[in-house]
């Protein structure tokens, strides 16, 4: 399928209605890809996170720091979102 539009960018409304139109068909075409920040695990990738994680809590109690607190999971979860090719390694 193509689509072509055509775009008066001196009409506010037609550019709002021309972005409603491919927003649309991106939705429709484009259904199970993901956009901004967020992060698409499979099952075993997962886990190796979640082990990931918990040996970074491990470590930071040992440390006499807060392992339940908010800053090391914002700093745990900054860190997977850097990594592009998001691959997990222990």
């Amino acid at each position: 399928m193509k689509l072509t539009i055509v775009i008066d960018t001196e009409d506010p409304n037609g550019v709002e209605d021309s972005y409603k139109i491919v927003n649309h068909f991106h939705n429709k075409v484009c259904r199970g890809q993901y956009s901004g920040r967020q992060i698409r695990y499979n099952k075993i990738p997962f886990i190796k996170m979640l082990r990931k994680f918990a040996a970074e809590v491990i470590k930071a109690e040992q440390d006499g720091e807060d392992g339940k607190g908010l800053r090391l999971a914002k700093y745990f979860a900054d860190a997977e979102f850097q990594n592009i090719n998001n691959k997990v390694s222990l």
